[in-house]
């Protein structure tokens, strides 16, 4: 079965329940109003009994049955009043008038008295002590009765008329109370369901959808507290995530490290016989130095060196040796090789040194070897008379160098991936290159960043901590 909803339950009580008591006032209503009417109406026919009762004493005394009659006629002209007899003093009916009402009959009886004069009771005086002092009683004489017996009908159709009216008072209070109840509880079932709904999305994988925070207070606490909440799970959800993704880079380095290891050692051996057997046959058939084929085969020869050794660092970088570096030293020391080893290259490179000097922790060696192969493949990537500008800077604690080409860019995408070992875009290069500088400046606690410039070319940012 079903379950009903939230709203249709919360109505459903506040109908039952205003319901409940307004049928409780109801009746409690009725019962007292009943009672008090009862009571009135039964005064008011006593007060018609002792009226007839004074009015019938003359008539009872000289048992005028016509003047009786009479009152007894007139009396039963009252409404509700069913029949009426006057009785003697010895109990014997005088008159006796009667009409047809249906029915249960009530009856109210009233004593006919006669007061005697003082001369009659000279002799039977009667006093009485009263705080007031000593009052003297008349004498009294009953010469007959009343009875009047009368029906509530009346009563009965006026209340029937009154619980009617009760209880359409009832059901329109239980009607606007449910109405009222429903525009206000709208507003709070409708936040709860956009609040449900929104839980369902973000369950669905819509990390990134947020609650509307509603229109009242309460609900609006609790989006914003239903916000905080999923802002909080998705920094958790986003921190695994990372930790994941570098506990499997991390695995996936060490797997390639032991690969690249195992590689180097297998085709170094060979390649250093390969390179000494090459060295004897150009002695041996004196090969000429110039010789082309002799060039191809020392190059790739090298090349495959360089390669191996690649391989070995990325694998086994060694340990790092950390020392006070001067910021201004360093550029100066780099500026100076590059001026050595691109000094034939149509590529210039302008350095633009911050006057400021700062000092880092860090291996020179290995340090130089990262901005060697970033300016490298600068130069490689830009145009003829282009020119590759290396711009350092500090800032936040942070000692910053650009490196800034004027060749085509980085693709659209692949920023970071060009730190991913053996990912490369050049034809003939290994991909291990922006790895290894990658990992050495993590290494110094720094950072490392490609983009591009506004120009259209690549820009490599390294940043290394200030001490």
């Amino acid at each position: 079965m079903k379950r009903l909803r939230l709203q249709t339950r919360m109505l459903l009580t506040v109908v039952l329940l205003t319901a409940s008591v307004a049928t409780f006032l109801d009746i409690a209503g009725v019962y007292i109003i009943r009672n008090y009417m009862m009571e009135r109406f039964k005064g008011r026919i006593t007060f018609l009994a002792k009226y007839l009762a004074v009015n019938s004493e003359v008539g009872v005394l000289i048992r005028d049955r016509a003047g009786l009659n009479s009152l007894a006629v007139n009396l039963l002209g009252e409404e509700d009043v069913a029949l009426v007899t006057i009785f003697d003093g010895d109990n014997n009916i005088l008159v006796e008038q009667s009409r047809e009402i249906p029915g249960r009959l009530y009856m109210v009886e009233t004593s006919v008295t006669l007061n005697k004069t003082d001369e009659e009771n000279m002799l039977f005086t009667q006093y009485q002590d009263t705080p007031f002092g000593t009052l003297k009683i008349r004498g009294l004489e009953n010469i007959g009765k009343v009875q009047i017996q009368y029906s509530t009908r009346g009563i009965n159709r006026l209340m029937e008329t009154v619980t009617k009216q009760f209880i359409m008072v009832s059901v329109l209070i239980t009607m606007i109370a449910g109405i009222l109840f429903y525009f206000m509880i709208r507003n709070i079932v409708t936040d709860v369901t956009k609040l449900v709904t929104v839980s369902k999305m973000i369950g669905s994988g819509n990390h990134d959808l947020r609650a509307d925070k509603g229109t009242l207070p309460e609900t609006q606490e609790l989006a914003a507290a239903f916000n905080s909440m999923l802002d909080s799970l998705d920094n958790s959800r986003k921190a695994y995530e990372r930790i994941t993704k570098e506990t499997a880079q991390q695995r996936s380095l060490a797997e390639l490290g032991k690969f690249s290891l195992s590689v180097a050692h297998e085709v170094k051996n060979p390649l250093a016989i390969i390179k000494s057997a090459f060295d004897f046959l150009k002695k041996e058939y004196t090969i000429e130095k110039h010789n082309t084929m002799s060039q191809y085969i020392e190059d790739e020869i090298l090349r495959l060196n360089r390669l191996i050794e690649d391989f070995l660092l990325f694998a086994k970088p060694g340990n790092i040796v950390f020392s006070n570096v001067h910021s201004d030293h360093f550029l100066e020391m780099l500026k100076d090789r590059c001026a050595m080893l691109y000094e034939k290259s149509p590529v210039p490179i302008d350095f633009d040194m911050s006057e400021q000097s700062n000092t880092i922790r860090a291996d020179s060696s290995l340090l130089i070897r990262v901005f060697d192969n970033i300016i490298k493949n600068s130069v490689e990537a830009s145009p003829e008379n282009g020119t590759v500008v290396v711009r350092s800077y500090s800032e936040a604690g942070t000692w910053f160098v650009d490196i800034i080409d004027q060749g085509l860019g980085i693709e659209k995408g692949i920023e970071k991936q060009i730190f991913d070992p053996f990912f490369t875009t050049k034809s003939k290069g290994t991909g291990l290159g922006l790895a290894l500088a990658h990992q050495i400046v993590k290494a110094h606690n720094g950072i490392m960043y490609a983009g591009n410039s506004d120009t259209g070319g690549a820009v490599f940012t390294i940043g290394i901590p200030i001490i």
